[in-house]
């Protein structure tokens, strides 16, 4: 089986082949739009996530596609990845210690686009309180602008998350036990 990852997500590789999968990466160069008020975020984020795996599943007729995408969900509104420093900076505040949903939505396409199955995982994330001179040192020492909300699980950021309930792997960017099964449905008969 042809396997390809709809994305340059590192965290996202790694999971994947720490689960024994060998793969190739190509990103979807999909624009993600953005996340209206009011939206369902579980369908925006499995939204994104098939946009992805479809378009990179048109370039990869023989292959088993994974597209997904991962947002924050706080007080109504999503969290992307902060256009910079100070924008991770204001992020950080705004979750200062509270809780949060992370929301990973996944597509995955079978080989010629025959079956498609898309999903999503929810965890509960609650950060520490931190005082802004802390967050500012974080930012400074971590640069955390390829991440959703400004942190990353797997990197320093785990240091400012009080409590997960849900899978981690999730929050790093890709529910890896939800794929397998997702997988199997795709190449199923």
């Amino acid at each position: 089986m042809k396997l390809v990852l709809a994305s340059f997500s590192r965290a996202r590789a790694e999971l994947l082949r720490a689960a024994g999968y060998e793969f190739i990466q190509q990103p979807s160069g999909v624009h993600e739009r953005p996340y209206e008020p009011g939206e369902d975020p579980n369908e925006y984020v499995e939204l994104l996530a098939e946009q992805k795996a479809m378009a990179v599943a048109s370039e990869h007729h023989d292959a088993v596609v994974i597209g997904a995408d991962t947002v924050l969900y706080l007080d109504g509104r999503t969290y992307g990845k902060p256009a910079d420093l100070d924008d991770a900076v204001r992020m950080l505040k705004e979750l200062s210690g509270r809780t949060h949903l992370l929301i990973t939505g996944v597509c995955v396409m079978g080989p010629g686009g025959t079956r498609k199955v898309a999903a999503h995982d929810t965890v509960n994330v609650t950060m520490r309180k931190w005082s802004e001179s802390h967050i500012r040192n974080h930012v400074e020492i971590a640069k955390p602008l390829a991440y959703a909300g400004a942190y990353a699980l797997q990197q320093e950021g785990c240091v400012m998350v009080e409590r997960l309930d849900g899978d981690p792997n999730t929050v790093i960017g890709l529910p890896v036990g939800m794929v397998e099964a997702m997988i199997e449905a795709v190449l199923g008969d």
